[in-house]
């Protein structure tokens, strides 16, 4: 396939992932190796779809190896939680993380949000 008929396949698929034809989308983006579309599909899978391994075998292909590590992290972290026989709640966490200033307009907007969406009083 040359560079033109590449370039319009791809904005082919760009334009199906955006109009929710994940599938077809798929199809043109590892016909034309589009590394970004096939992440996109990966991140859609891992974020939207709660599919992890599905989204795995995405993120293998395209050599994202940053989603490869987390995703093999979190498994790692579930399986421990069984062999331990705890749920995530019960596992203390190994580093500790030193609060974060938030400048007070940000908190505001976050708590308008949270509220917003049922999840505070």
């Amino acid at each position: 396939m040359d560079k033109k008929e590449r370039a319009f396949l791809i904005r082919k698929g760009n334009e199906l992932f955006n109009n929710g034809d994940h599938t077809g989308a798929e199809k043109i983006f590892m016909e034309t190796n589009y590394i970004d579309g096939i992440i996109r599909i990966g991140d859609y899978l891992y974020y939207d779809k709660k599919l992890p391994l599905a989204a795995y075998k995405y993120y293998k292909i395209a050599g994202c190896n940053s989603k490869i590590s987390e995703i093999f992290g979190r498994m790692v972290f579930a399986l421990k939680c069984v062999i331990e026989g705890k749920s995530s709640e019960d596992v203390v966490p190994k580093i500790h993380l030193e609060p974060v200033d938030v400048h007070p307009k940000l908190k505001l907007y976050a708590e308008e949000i949270l509220r917003d969406n049922g999840e505070l009083p």
